[in-house]
């Protein structure tokens, strides 16, 4: 197999629709036929507590190094290899490996081991082996694969854990709102039985705002902890139907935003209307009822735009007002363009804030994929 082809394929493991554990199989399997040894593994280590663990391997259930297999890393050449990043040995007692542990515990007379570290901190090592020595020490080219192949798995192990911690953020904010939900609903009732029995007041009012206001926060904060996951499903939309639909589900007295040019394009539908509607209210609250908004096509490049005439966004600004916790405004949580940012990021686009035509601010979207 040539390199090209080998790279190929392994690129397109690693696009599969496949489990971390199956994804790392096929690509020990491709590494083992590519490097030309017996079996290929995928470890875990722990240096301070001497701990090797085979999480994936080409091993059989009753092979040397099965999956599961549990060692002291005293007695392995990976020891070396998490010390020196990458170890290659091809023809271990001629080459001054005979008196080595590993070579005593195991007898391999071939070794290829290359590290992976994940946040900074060592995870493992992706390791071929043989119990017969090689006619020539391994070649450039098969390191360079090898090497590869640790990278893209550390890459998945990054993006597993990723997923881990949204999931988990999840469920605790889940927990955190149904929790603040349910005293807010008995003060809403509250109010409301105090405005049926006693009359209206002002600081009835006030209050059945305040406690509106902390129920949308409490859904930007729902909104804001799933916006860790990509956007993958995706299908053609289009702006004036974006535009109708997100507009209905805002309440204002504000001129319909205006669709200068419709625009189709791909898109998570129900995410992308997430990003139009904090948009829209982003605009309504700093612009109040009179604002008026655009939304177009860019003229120069794929994407889209939503602009108004409100006060606009200091330069000095721009560039953080995606951060959670940033607002222009006087009681915002700065959740709703934190959200927006979400939106761009899980769709691989990018956004940027300027000034639009009528001295307002101007968002501009671009890297989308144009439906034509």
């Amino acid at each position: 197999m040539s390199g090209d082809g080998a790279r190929k394929e392994l690129y397109d493991i690693m696009q599969r629709d496949l489990s971390f554990s199956e994804k790392a199989e096929q690509a020990l399997a491709l590494g083992q036929t590519y490097l030309g040894v017996q079996n290929g593994h995928l470890t875990r280590i722990d240096t301070e507590s001497d701990y090797w663990k085979t999480i994936a391997s080409t091993d059989p259930a009753d092979g040397q190094f099965p999956p599961g297999l549990i060692l002291d890393l005293s007695t392995t050449y990976c020891r070396r290899t998490v010390e020196n990043e990458s170890v290659a040995v091809y023809d271990a007692p001629n080459q001054g490996w005979a008196n080595d542990p590993a070579y005593d515990a195991h007898g391999l007379d071939t070794y290829h081991g290359t590290a992976l570290i994940v946040d900074d901190e060592p995870y493992g090592t992706v390791c071929f082996v043989s119990d017969d020595a090689r006619d020539e020490a391994f070649s450039e080219e098969q390191t360079m694969f090898a090497e590869l192949i640790s990278r893209m798995l550390e890459h998945e192990l990054r993006h597993r854990r990723t997923l881990e911690q949204i999931d988990r953020l999840e469920q605790f904010t889940q927990s955190v709102c149904h929790d603040l939900r349910n005293p807010l609903q008995v003060a809403q009732g509250r109010i409301e039985v105090e405005q049926q029995t006693r009359g209206d007041s002002e600081q009835l009012r006030t209050a059945d705002r305040a406690l509106d206001r902390m129920q949308e926060i409490v859904t930007d904060i729902l909104t804001l902890a799933r916006q860790g996951r990509d956007a993958s499903e995706t299908e053609p939309v289009s702006l004036s139907s974006l535009v109708t639909e997100c507009w209905q589900s805002i309440e204002a007295d504000a001129p319909r935003p205006q669709v200068v040019d419709d625009y189709r394009f791909r898109a998570d539908p129900q995410r992308t209307k997430q990003l139009f509607e904090n948009l829209f209210r982003n605009a309504l609250e700093h612009g109040g009822e009179d604002v008026t908004l655009r939304v177009g096509q860019l003229p120069s490049q794929s994407g889209f735009y939503v602009e108004d005439s409100g006060s606009g966004i200091p330069p000095d600004i721009r560039d953080e007002v995606f951060e959670t916790g940033t607002s222009t405004g006087d009681d915002g949580m700065g959740l709703g363009l934190a959200i927006v940012e979400g939106v761009v990021s899980a769709h691989e686009w990018t956004i940027r804030v300027t000034e639009g035509s009528d001295g307002g601010a101007r968002f501009e979207i671009a890297g989308v994929i144009t439906d034509s």
